[in-house]
């Protein structure tokens, strides 16, 4: 039997391939000491790559996982005049399936489809109406700054704080 492969776009700490992948084998991540259980499919995802979303993402919640603070979400509403920087990773429906779960379905609710690549829909999920707006901590920023470089090579730490800084727009504070 095949088995049926989607994108799984991330726009948070999943951008860095290292964290990420601790959602498919499982483990203990060195960035905020959480064990994740990993999928049942514990194979590598088939390819990855920089991918644009169309929808504003900003930080919310308080995550025990982060410092007690905000973790990143996008708004449900797709907003042409908005771009996430995300990167989607090619893999098995299983195993988004899997990953939604580990991720919690309270939090991320809504899965969204968020556009076509190579012929194959491409998926992922937040909560579907806005949560109130907290600051993300270091680490977390730290991880997900870690991702941007990677996944986006030739971008500059000043873009990357200034991507970063819009996110965060509510709160002047940081500004």
């Amino acid at each position: 039997m095949d088995k049926k492969y989607v994108w799984y776009a991330c726009y948070g700490s999943n951008l860095l391939k290292e964290r990420f992948l601790l959602y498919i084998h499982g483990g203990d991540c060195r960035f905020n000491g959480k064990r994740y259980n990993g999928c049942s499919d514990k194979s590598l995802p088939l390819d990855d790559r920089p991918y644009n979303i169309t929808h504003k993402m900003y930080f919310a919640k308080e995550s025990r996982s982060w410092e007690n603070q905000g973790v990143a979400f996008i708004e449900a509403k797709n907003s042409e005049e908005t771009i996430t920087l995300g990167r989607v990773y090619l893999i098995t429906e299983g195993q988004f399936n899997d990953i939604h779960f580990q991720e919690g379905k309270v939090w991320y609710d809504k899965i969204l489809d968020v556009g076509t690549f190579d012929g194959i829909p491409v998926k992922t999920f937040t909560h579907s109406t806005k949560f109130a707006e907290n600051l993300p901590g270091t680490k977390y920023l730290d991880v997900v700054t870690k991702g941007l470089k990677e996944t986006y090579p030739d971008i500059t730490e000043k873009v990357i704080d200034e991507y970063l800084r819009q996110c965060q727009m509510s709160h002047p504070d940081m500004i």
